[in-house]
């Protein structure tokens, strides 16, 4: 009879907390029960690990063989209750299962010792992971209160702590994924971060590769590039974030190895940034070169800067001096016939945004322009002292 099938049957047939208390078993007779298992663990053992050239695939299996037969004991022992109606039997199969339990443990521990590689990457068996759980939660719950004292943003910090809670609450859990959860809340935990993007650089180098994460510093940097209204400047920023994350030297331990790491999403997402960014410069540079086709393309400069234009053009808006329909059309329209002293292209977002992103300097400064051209109509068309001025 396969060894395998041998030790899963008896654990089946012998082992279960029905058989045996249904039975009246006796003290004398559990022992014999855990000594004939630990026997056929032995036996089990030898045949399984020892004494032969084992491929890597063959020892992953029989570990999770051996998780499998553990989990099924972890199981019995928490079917035991303290009401059962004896009390006795099942508190002294309680240790039984206790003791195999941990037999079990020594078993797969010895075993994951000789191959690292491939006991690192079984599932934890239920019974280990049930104590550490609850001490990695503590952790987690302590680096999640270290986090709230620093100045970073809520958005990245509950997706830390979704990540964290969804990580340790995982069906499975290996001792890779363990250490590696243990290595950045240690990391974290020992760090005075100053602002968002410190945390970010930690997460960047411990590979923190979650879709949520590469996600929120795509939607950040975008954010970032709309309140730059030069195309140049624009560049000139990614640019200094490449060079910023060339300079970090990555962990080869990724929090999920089988997805792509997050040194190539953002080296893949800045290098596409940069590329489009280059070709709109391109294309406006072909477009200007002739002053001429410049003109008949009726890009005026106005001596404003673009935070001033954008409410300039809000006011017009609000007053009902152009229409509120299709709005995006008109900040595009003005963005690409008119031209600042200092953003010779004008991104039409970045109008957009600064329309209603006010600053009370922006509208300070306005303000003077208007009276200065409210005083030139006074002065000119005798308005002073108008009835209606």
């Amino acid at each position: 009879m396969n060894l395998t099938f041998k030790i899963f049957q008896w654990v089946d047939e012998v082992l279960h907390p029905k058989a045996l208390i249904n039975n009246e078993i006796n003290q004398e007779d559990l022992l014999k029960l855990e000594s004939g298992f630990l026997d056929q663990l032995k036996n089990y053992t030898e045949q399984a690990f020892i004494g032969t050239t084992l491929s890597r695939r063959h020892t992953t299996i029989q570990l999770r063989q051996l998780v499998n037969l553990s989990n099924t004991i972890y199981g019995y022992l928490i079917c035991l209750t303290s009401g059962s109606k004896h009390k006795k039997t099942s508190s002294e199969l309680r240790l039984i299962y206790l003791h195999l339990l941990n037999a079990l443990e020594k078993t797969i521990a010895a075993v994951s010792q000789s191959e690292p590689k491939v006991g690192s990457k079984i599932p934890l068996t239920r019974y280990n992971y049930s104590g550490l759980k609850m001490e990695l939660k503590t952790v987690v719950i302590n680096c999640l209160n270290i986090l709230k004292r620093f100045s970073i943003e809520k958005k990245l910090y509950h997706l830390i702590e979704r990540e964290f809670l969804l990580f340790i609450n995982k069906k499975e859990i290996n001792q890779y994924e363990v250490d590696y959860i243990w290595n950045l809340i240690r990391q974290i935990a020992n760090l005075e971060l100053a602002d968002t993007s410190e945390l970010i650089d930690i997460l960047f180098i411990n590979e923190f590769n979650t879709r949520s994460f590469f996600d929120f510093y795509s939607n950040d940097l975008n954010s970032r590039l709309n309140d730059i209204p030069n195309l140049h400047d624009q560049l000139l920023t990614i640019i200094a974030e490449q060079d910023r994350f060339n300079g970090l030297a990555g962990r080869k331990i990724k929090m999920f190895p089988c997805h792509v790491s997050t040194e190539d999403h953002f080296k893949t997402l800045l290098s596409n940034k940069e590329r489009h960014l280059k070709q709109l410069i391109d294309l406006r540079r072909v477009v200007n070169q002739d002053e001429q086709f410049s003109k008949s393309n009726h890009r005026l400069k106005i001596f404003l800067s673009v935070a001033q234009l954008g409410l300039f053009i809000r006011l017009f808006v609000e007053k009902g001096l152009l229409a509120k329909e299709n709005i995006g059309d008109q900040f595009t329209f003005f963005a690409s016939h008119f031209s600042t002293p200092q953003a010779p292209f004008i991104s039409a977002e970045s109008l957009r945004k600064k329309s209603t992103d006010v600053e009370f300097a922006t509208a300070q400064k306005l303000k003077a322009h208007l009276i200065g051209m409210l005083n030139w109509l006074n002065e000119n068309y005798n308005l002073s002292n108008f009835k209606g001025s």
